[in-house]
């Protein structure tokens, strides 16, 4: 094996040992502080979504299945229209009486920011599974994070919008458990 070969599989497995990290990370924050915090649900929420768009752009260009390339265009569409529904909950009298000046966040963290670049980092021959296994760990993420809003939260406007949103999330991962690559 040549040595650049050898220094890319080993970047791509400390890449993906980053995600996996990361994606525990992300699914314990959903659980506890995202559940019950508005502000933190709002952030998380927001991220999410934001990744999903530039990740499914990412897959759009990419990817070398058909289905990968269509799960990427279903995320870009979906979690535009998911962004939307935040933005308008977060004009509602509800929110902006309860949290004043409440915005949606329009910038990764450095987690979410990281896992892009490893998907654009990605080889051609690794692209699709890394993007598969980064979008399973990031609906699971989003489950956790909705769920958990939706049962603790305290803004009815924005638990309206957790609740509303998991289903979508759901189908999200029961498609990606049909996307099979070699």
């Amino acid at each position: 094996m040549s040595d650049d070969k050898e220094r890319g599989g080993l970047k791509g497995l400390a890449d993906k040992a980053q995600d996996m990290v990361g994606g525990m990370v992300g699914m314990a924050s959903a659980s506890t502080a995202g559940s019950h915090n508005t502000e933190a649900f709002i952030a998380n929420a927001c991220m999410g979504d934001l990744y999903e768009v530039e990740a499914g752009r990412l897959a759009m260009q990419r990817a070398r299945s058909d289905d990968v390339r269509m799960f990427g265009e279903m995320m870009v569409e979906h979690h535009t229209t998911a962004m939307h529904q935040m933005r308008s909950a977060l004009r509602s009298r509800e929110v902006t009486d309860a949290l004043p000046g409440a915005a949606p966040t329009m910038e990764l963290d450095d987690r979410r920011a990281g896992m892009l670049k490893h998907l654009q980092d990605a080889p051609d021959d690794d692209f699709d599974k890394m993007y598969l296994d980064q979008q399973r760990m990031a609906h699971q993420e989003t489950v956790a994070l909705h769920k958990g809003y939706a049962e603790h939260g305290d803004n009815p406007q924005l638990r309206s919008v957790a609740l509303g949103g998991l289903p979508m999330v759901e189908r999200h991962l029961k498609a990606l458990g049909r996307i099979g690559v070699h």
